[in-house]
C-alpha cells in the first residue's frame, strides 16, 4: 500500500517525450538517487532557464511535496497545471492529481476531490488515480466509496494486487472478516510473493483471536521481505500470544543456516520481547562478531537497552559509549545512555548527555521531554524544566507523556489547576486507544477526577497487555488513589514480569503514598535479591562444564511437533528419554525425576548446586534449583559436569535447549531425514 517516490517518478518519465536539458536530466537523477535538495538545485537552475516549463515546475513541485514545503509546492503545481497544453490529457491529469495530494496533505480534503474527479474525467482509464483515491477515503473512514474506488480500478486491470489489500484491509476495519479472509485468500493466489496479502491476513487472524495463523502469516511475510520493520514488529507482537511457535520457526532457520545473521538478530529480539535479557544478549553479543562494522553500534544499543531493562546501568552506559565511539553523530545514543544515567541517579550526566543529543538532532522532541522531566522533578530546577516542556510540546503535540508531565507542574506547583486541566484533557484527545506502552489516558482521568473511568482504563490497558512497565504504571495510579493494597500487588506483577528499576523506584514520587509501608519495602528487598543474584549468575562465565573430546556425531530424532525432538540418553548411567527443544534456551529436569535420581544413587548431595534462574520453552523466567550432570551421553556424544536446573512441574521432560546445547559445538538439524549433527567444541 505504499507508494514511493521513485515509482512517482517513474510512472510520470513515461510522460516525458523529447530531449531534455543537462540541468533537468541531473536533476530527475538527483531525484531518483534521493538527493532531494540537489534536485531543487537543478530544477531551479532549468526553471530559471525555462520558466514555463511544466515539467520542470512538476517535478520541482513533487520534490517539494516530498519535503514537506507545501506551499512551495502548491506554488509550483500550479503554475504547471497553467502551462500543460491542454491536448496533452495524461499530463494535465498526473499534475492535477498531483495537486490533489498536496491538498490533502493541508487538509483540504474538497479540492483534493476535485482535483482527483477532474484527472479520471481526463483519463477514466488510469486505474492508479482510483487506488490513490481509494487510499484518502480508506484514511477518512469512507469504506464505502474507497470499496467502489477499488472494484473499479480492479476492472480496469484484474492483475493488479493494490485494490485487493486495500479491499482486505477496508473489510478488516469494518470487521467484516468473512469477506476480508475472501479476498486476501484470492491475493495470495494471484500474487504469492506479495508481502502485504500475509501482512493483511496476519491482521485478520490476530483480530480474530486466531494467533497461530497470524504468526505463520507474518513470519512469511518477514521472510519475504525484512527490509519492512514493520514485519519483524508485528511478530515480535504476535509471538507473545504462542512464544514456542515463534521460537521454533526462528531457531529452525538458525539451525538451517547459522551463518545468517538475520535470525540471530529477530531471536534477541523475540527474547528482548519477553524479558529474556541474558538470551538477547548472549546474540547481540554473538551478532557482533560475525557482522559486518557498520552494524555494530546499532548492535551495541541494542545490547545496552538490555542491560538498561536488567537494572544493569554502568554496563548499559558502557556500551552506548562504545557506541558512541564508533559513531558519534547518533544524537540517540546519546539520549539512551541519558536516560541509563537517569535510571541510575546520575541526573547531572543526564543532562548533559540530552543536551548533546539536542545539538546533534534539536528537533526531536523526546529529548526536551527527557530533560524536562529530570530538571522538574529530580533537580527541582523548576523554570528549566517548564522550558523544555513547552519546546517539546511545540515540537510535537502528540507526544501524550509531556503534557501529563506539565500538567502537573501547573497543578502542584504553580497551583494554576486551568492550564493543568487543558493538559490532562489534551491528553484524553490524543490516548485514546490501548497501547502495549506509553499509555497516559489514566493518568489524566485520575488528575480530572474521573477515578472509576481511570481504573477501568488501567484494567483493559493490563487485560490487553499484561507487561512490567504497565503494571508498574498500575502501581504508580493506585498509590496516586491511595489503593495501597491494590499498588502493592501491581507492583509485585511488575516485578514478576521483569521490572527492575529500583533506582527509579526509590525517586518516584507517585510512589509516595506506599513507600514507608513493611509490606513495600519486604516486597522491594526480596525481588532485589532475586535480580542481583540472576545478574550476577548470568554475567559470570561457567569455566566447569567440559567436553570430553572434539567429534562430531549424527543422531536420529524423533519429531514430537512444536519444535521438539525426542531422543534416548542416559544421565549418570540412568536411561532416560531426553526432549531437544528449538524454543529454550536451558536444560532442566523434572523434580520427579530429581528426586528418583537422588534416592537412588544416580545424584548425590554434592551434585546439588543451588539456586539459579532458567527460561522454559514458552519464554518464561522461573527459578529452581541448580544441579550437576557428571556424564550425559546421548548419540555416542558424552557431555561431563552439565548444569541442569529442577523445576517443580513433576510432569515436565528432560529438556534440552537449542542455546544451551549450541554451547558445545555447532548444530544442524536436518528436518527431512530427522538428524540432527553436533559438531563438539573443546572447552576448559
Amino acid at each position: 500500500m505504499k507508494k514511493t517516490f521513485f515509482t512517482c517518478i517513474v510512472f510520470f518519465t513515461i510522460l516525458m517525450c523529447k530531449a531534455q536539458s543537462y540541468n533537468f536530466e541531473q536533476g530527475i537523477k538527483a531525484i531518483k538517487e534521493n538527493d532531494l535538495e540537489k534536485a531543487l538545485e537543478y530544477l531551479g537552475r532549468e526553471i530559471n532557464d525555462n520558466p514555463n516549463d511544466p515539467l520542470a515546475l512538476y517535478y520541482r513541485s513533487l520534490t517539494y511535496k516530498f519535503l514537506n514545503q507545501n506551499s512551495f509546492a502548491l506554488r509550483d503545481i500550479n503554475k504547471s497545471i497553467k502551462y500543460i497544453k491542454p491536448k496533452d490529457k495524461n499530463l494535465l491529469a498526473i499534475a492535477h492529481k498531483l495537486r490533489g495530494d498536496i491538498y490533502y496533505k493541508i487538509d483540504n480534503h474538497e479540492k483534493t476531490f476535485e482535483d482527483y474527479e477532474f484527472a479520471l474525467k481526463l483519463t477514466p482509464t488510469d486505474p492508479e488515480i482510483y487506488i490513490d483515491r481509494a487510499q484518502f477515503y480508506y484514511e477518512l473512514n469512507q469504506y464505502s466509496k474507497a470499496e467502489i474506488d477499488y472494484k473499479q480500478a480492479l476492472k480496469i486491470d484484474e492483475s493488479l494486487v493494490t485494490p485487493y489489500a486495500g479491499l482486505g484491509r477496508n473489510y478488516i476495519d469494518q470487521k467484516n472478516y468473512s469477506e476480508a479472509e475472501k479476498i486476501l485468500n484470492k491475493l495470495i493466489k494471484l500474487s504469492p510473493d506479495y508481502t502485504e496479502g500475509y501482512k493483511f491476513r496476519a491482521l485478520l487472524f490476530y483480530e480474530q483471536k486466531k494467533y497461530n495463523e497470524a504468526i505463520e502469516d507474518i513470519f512469511h511475510c518477514y521472510q519475504l521481505d525484512n527490509s519492512d520493520n514493520d514485519n519483524l514488529t508485528l511478530f515480535i507482537d504476535y509471538a507473545e500470544k504462542n512464544y514456542p511457535l515463534a521460537f521454533s520457526k526462528v531457531n529452525a532457520k538458525i539451525a538451517s543456516n547459522p551463518e545468517d545473521n538475520l535470525w540471530y538478530y529477530v531471536r534477541a529480539k523475540l527474547n528482548e520481547g519477553k524479558n529474556n535479557y541474558n538470551a538477547a544478549i548472549s546474540d547481540y553479543s554473538k551478532l557482533m562478531e560475525i557482522s559486518d562494522d557498520n552494524f555494530v553500534p546499532n548492535l551495541l544499543s541494542n545490547r545496552a537497552d538490555c542491560y538498561k531493562k536488567m537494572g544493569m546501568y554502568q554496563q548499559s552506559i558502557a556500551d552506548y559509549t562504545k557506541a558512541i565511539a564508533i559513531d558519534s553523530t547518533y544524537a540517540y545514543y546519546y539520549g539512551y545512555r541519558g536516560d541509563a544515567k537517569r535510571l541510575m541517579g546520575d541526573y547531572k550526566d543526564a543532562i548533559d548527555d540530552l543536551t548533546k543529543a539536542i545539538s546533534v538532532e534539536p528537533r526531536e522532541s523526546w529529548f526536551y521531554y527527557q530533560r524536562g522531566w529530570i530538571e522538574e522533578e529530580f533537580l527541582k530546577n523548576n523554570e528549566a524544566g517548564l522550558n523544555d516542556y513547552n519546546e517539546a510540546i511545540s515540537i510535537d503535540k502528540n507526544y501524550a507523556y509531556t503534557y501529563l508531565h506539565r500538567g502537573r507542574f501547573y497543578e502542584k506547583k504553580l497551583g494554576n489547576v486551568l492550564l493543568a486541566n487543558k493538559d490532562y484533557n489534551n491528553i484524553l484527545s490524543i490516548d485514546t486507544t490501548v497501547s502495549k506502552s506509553g499509555n497516559t489516558r489514566q493518568y489524566a482521568l485520575f488528575h480530572l477526577g474521573r477515578i472509576d473511568e481511570a481504573i477501568l482504563w488501567l484494567k483493559e490497558i493490563l487485560e490487553q497487555y499484561p507487561t512490567s512497565d504497565n503494571y508498574y504504571d498500575a502501581t504508580c495510579l493506585y498509590s496516586l488513589m491511595k489503593k495501597p493494597n491494590e499498588a502493592l500487588e501491581s507492583l509485585k506483577q511488575a516485578f514478576q514480569n521483569g521490572y527492575r528499576d529500583f533506582i527509579h523506584l526509590e525517586n518516584d514520587d507517585d510512589i509516595d503514598n506506599i513507600r514507608n509501608l513493611p509490606e513495600f519495602k519486604t516486597l522491594v528487598s526480596e525481588w532485589k535479591k532475586i535480580f542481583d543474584a540472576s545478574n550476577k549468575k548470568d554475567t559470570v562465565e561457567n569455566k566447569d562444564e567440559t567436553v570430553i573430546e572434539t567429534q562430531t556425531v549424527s543422531i536420529p530424532l524423533k519429531k514430537n511437533g512444536g519444535g521438539t525432538y525426542e531422543v534416548p540418553c542416559k544421565i549418570n548411567e540412568l536411561g532416560l528419554n531426553l526432549i531437544f527443544d528449538t524454543g529454550a534456551s536451558d536444560i532442566t529436569i523434572s523434580k520427579t525425576e530429581a528426586e528418583f535420581m537422588l534416592k537412588n544413587g544416580y545424584l548425590s548431595n554434592k551434585d546439588i548446586n543451588g539456586t539459579s534462574s532458567y527460561m522454559i520453552a514458552n519464554g518464561d523466567i522461573a527459578i529452581g534449583t541448580t544441579i550437576v550432570f557428571r556424564k550425559v551421553e546421548f548419540g555416542g556424544l558424552i557431555l561431563k559436569n552439565v548444569k541442569a536446573t529442577v523445576i517443580e512441574n513433576k510432569n515436565a521432560p528432560l529438556l534440552f535447549g537449542q542455546s544451551a546445547l549450541s554451547k558445545y559445538g555447532k548444530i544442524t538439524i536436518d528436518n527431512e531425514k530427522k538428524i540432527i549433527t553436533i559438531t563438539t567444541k573443546s572447552t576448559n
